[in-house]
């Protein structure tokens, strides 16, 4: 198994160090962007909103972006498409402890997001990061008003956006698997 070690936590803290498991890693990201993608188009989660309508709200806290994007970005200088991995795993870590916080503070009485898209989270940190999930993480969905129309309106654009981060998070796991096996 091959595996890759990198920071995690919060930004400038420090913390014990995180074990990528790249054997792992194969499929979890996809899995993670289906069940978020499956779980935008359930309706029982947006009663009475059309979610496809709205607009995807992104966390700016995370610097997953900025830190995994290639250093060198000239295409005509090559395919050199490195990067800080650790920064970068860091960043990636710290964006899904964001949003599993987020949505596991969201009152889902049909258990919809904890089934699919909180699992996945859980099963990409545990099985591919060797991480646990801090149990301080900062709520991000209020619990008032559990059925308040702008409550899911706010589930809505923070899963679309999570949607738009997971695709970044694949693409960053299989340029680091791929990168392995050469």
């Amino acid at each position: 198994m091959l595996s890759a070690v990198c920071s995690a936590g919060p930004a400038g803290a420090r913390s014990e160090p995180v074990h990528l498991s790249r054997d792992a890693c194969r499929g979890l990201g996809r899995a993670l962007l289906r069940n978020v993608t499956n779980a935008l188009e359930i309706d029982q989660l947006f009663r009475g909103l059309n979610c496809t309508e709205q607009s995807a709200e992104l966390t700016a806290s995370t610097k997953t972006l900025s830190a995994c994007t290639p250093l060198n970005l000239m295409c005509l200088e090559g395919t050199d498409f490195t990067f800080d991995e650790d920064e970068c795993l860091q960043s990636v870590l710290e964006d899904l402890r964001y949003y599993w916080s987020t949505f596991k503070s969201y009152r889902d009485p049909d258990r919809i997001l904890e089934q699919s898209v909180l699992r996945s989270i859980e099963n990409l940190m545990q099985d591919c990061f060797s991480s646990m999930l801090l149990d301080g993480a900062q709520v991000q969905i209020s619990a008032h008003n559990e059925n308040s129309f702008e409550r899911r309106l706010k589930l809505c654009k923070v899963l679309k956006g999570f949607q738009i981060r997971t695709i970044t998070i694949n693409r960053v796991l299989n340029h680091i698997v791929s990168s392995s096996q050469i």
